[in-house]
């Protein structure tokens, strides 16, 4: 279009300047080539590059009325410099995104075509023909940057969704990876409690026990019981079990029972790997205290310890199926007030008691209550 209006206005002789004219026409071109190989070289196009396209068209549209005659406007409909506007217009709005920029763009654009064309004004001729100019410009500009909005919005909510997926695939690969070291970590443990309960156990036990087999002292006797409860709570046949700080000490606890004839069943599951010392010292001090009283009073040999993390809470439960006794007629002695539920408060921890003639008894800790 640019073209055919240097064609027209050569036919009719309009061009006063030809000089000035063939400069501006060389500026814009000179431009243009510029702006063509910062496109193709950039991947984003500077924002200097918008600013100095709009003043470069914005002088070209104030100059070259200055070198041409009025008839030229008459006769081709003010489209000398036209598409060049609109498409700065256009540009500036797809590129920068931004309405501000894009206004203050059409502003300049508008205010050149005006001002270049005041005698046109001056002489009140009929404005159709610059107001579709400048309509087509900031019509093309408005359109491209509500385009270009919605695109860049669409762009971020593709880029957002690609990101959970990443996150959900990489999530999902890590709960399979952690289920397969479980699977293993649990297959191995089975393997060694076997080999355990096959060998050491298996002899421990019986030179433990009253069978032929029994050490004639009972002190030695009584130590290979306590090797065996020790050697069972290490060996946890639970897939989450662990041994930690709070396991090893509720081991410990467990000796003495074991050494008085208590066969004590341990199971840990997902103890936290560390806790406070005073906890772990009120909790092992309460279980001791809890499986005295099953060897002194429950009328049994066997006892369950189980001790386990449930969200933020660690729990321990004694359980026993011994005789039990009624909590309605009978009061608690010393070590269960004293002993399990006072030093489970000190530590802002919990302690219940629950038993049931014939039924056995059943004590709860709790940290923190």
């Amino acid at each position: 279009m640019v073209a055919l209006s240097v064609v027209g206005g050569v036919q009719i002789h309009a061009y006063t300047r030809v000089p000035l004219a063939a400069s501006v026409y060389a500026v814009l071109a000179g431009w243009s080539a510029v702006l063509i190989t910062l496109v193709l070289r950039r991947e984003a196009l500077p924002g200097w590059a918008l600013a100095v396209d709009v003043a470069v068209t914005a002088a070209g549209v104030l100059v070259l009325p200055l070198a041409v005659s009025n008839p030229l406007f008459d006769t081709l409909a003010n489209p000398y410099l036209e598409p060049l506007t609109v498409s700065v217009a256009v540009a500036l709005a797809l590129v920068s995104g931004s309405p501000w920029a894009t206004a203050a763009g059409c502003a300049a654009l508008a205010a050149a075509n005006v001002i270049g064309q005041r005698s046109l004004l001056d002489r009140g001729a009929d404005f159709a023909s610059m107001a579709n100019t400048i309509g087509w410009q900031v019509g093309a500009a408005v359109c491209c940057l509500v385009f270009i909005r919605r695109l860049r919005q669409v762009a971020h909510h593709l880029t957002e969704a690609t990101q959970q997926v990443i996150t959900a695939r990489e999530r999902l690969a890590a709960q399979r990876a952690h289920t397969e070291e479980r699977t293993r970590h649990f297959r191995e443990q089975i393997r060694r409690y076997r080999a355990l309960h096959d060998g050491p156990l298996r002899i421990l036990t019986a030179i433990a026990g009253p069978g032929p087999a029994a050490h004639p002292d009972p002190v030695v006797r009584r130590q290979c019981a306590v090797s065996v409860d020790v050697l069972r709570g290490a060996a946890p046949d639970d897939p989450a079990g662990n041994l930690t700080d709070l396991s090893l000490a509720l081991l410990e606890a467990g000796g003495a029972s074991a050494a008085l004839g208590l066969r004590v069943e341990y199971h840990f599951a997902n103890l936290p790997d560390s806790l406070p010392n005073d906890v772990v010292d009120a909790l092992c001090q309460a279980s001791a205290e809890a499986l005295s009283n099953v060897t002194a009073h429950a009328g049994t040999t066997r006892a369950r310890l189980t001790a386990l993390a449930v969200g933020d809470a660690v729990t321990v439960a004694v359980v026993d199926q011994g005789g039990g006794f009624d909590q309605d007629v009978t009061e608690f002695g010393y070590g269960i007030r004293h002993s399990i539920v006072e030093r489970m408060a000190e530590v802002n921890g919990k302690a219940t008691v629950d038993s049931h003639v014939g039924e056995g008894t059943r004590i709860d800790l709790r940290w923190p209550a």
